[in-house]
This record gives structure tokens, sequence and C-alpha cells, in this order.
């Protein structure tokens, strides 16, 4: 059993501008539903991420700079319960970047959590996670901008 959690977002600005945010770790405590994320965006790093109530580890798997982000944890094995979680940026014809946030879950221990997945998606975690990095990306590049035109 599998269960895929899908939101998306479109942020008014570039790949490159909205992958600068994302993969900004260190400061992710300063705008996300992430409390802390430790780590590195580089394919094999190992990531300590502290979501409220727990902490957890993850290691990414694919890191394609401005394209893909994705990290996956386990609990024992991947056969038990699997969690991969993807971003994917895709670049839109007027110039904005549509943010595909993705989570799927699968192993043995899938079908008794389903509850849990299916409340943080309803009460709005993922969507609530897209909206904080839009406007984390959109004021960045804002104030970006009106400093290079004084």
């Amino acid at each position: 059993m599998s269960i895929v959690i899908s939101t998306s977002i479109d942020i008014a600005c570039t790949p490159e501008r909205v992958w600068d945010v994302l993969s900004d770790f260190s400061a992710y405590g300063e705008w996300s539903n992430f409390s802390r994320v430790d780590g590195t965006p580089v394919l094999g790093s190992k990531l300590r991420m502290r979501m409220p109530g727990f902490w957890f580890s993850s290691t990414v798997t694919d890191a394609v700079p401005n394209h893909r982000l994705q990290w996956a944890a386990t609990i024992v094995t991947g056969a038990l319960f699997l969690g991969e979680h993807t971003f994917t940026l895709v670049e839109q014809n007027d110039g904005t970047t549509r943010v595909i946030n993705t989570e799927t879950f699968s192993g043995a221990l899938t079908k008794p959590f389903e509850g849990l997945f299916a409340k943080n998606h309803s009460e709005g975690g993922y969507a609530d996670f897209n909206r904080a990095l839009k406007s984390r990306v959109e004021t960045r590049t804002a104030t970006a901008h009106a400093a290079s035109v004084q």
C-alpha cells in the first residue's frame, strides 16, 4: 500500500530563486512549518529534521539544482515504512515557477498511520509550507529588486 499527497503552488520567480530558498535548510526555521533542518541538499547527505513534536532523520535521494529535491526516511527498513518527500520545480512560460510538493508513504506501517497523514494534509501542512515558501521567495525577490533599483 502507498499513500501519495501532492500539492502545488505557482511562485512569481525563476526556479533559481525558488531553489535558493528551498535548499537553504539553515533558514527553514525562519519561515516554514519545519522547525529545523540540519544538513545539506546534496545527493546522499544525511538530514536531521525537526517537525512540530518530533525529530527524524532522512537522506537526500535526489538533488538537481533548480529542478528537484528529494529526501527519504525509513523506519527500520523501507519494507516496513518509507516516506519520500519530493519538490519538483517547473519553469512556466510566463516566467513563474510551479512547485509540486509530493509526499509518498509506503510499507507495512502505512495503513496504521493513514489517518495521521490524511489529517496533516487536510489541516494544510503541505499547503501551508507551499504558501510560506511562496511568501519567502517573492519577498526576497522584491527586496533584492528594490535594493538594485536604488
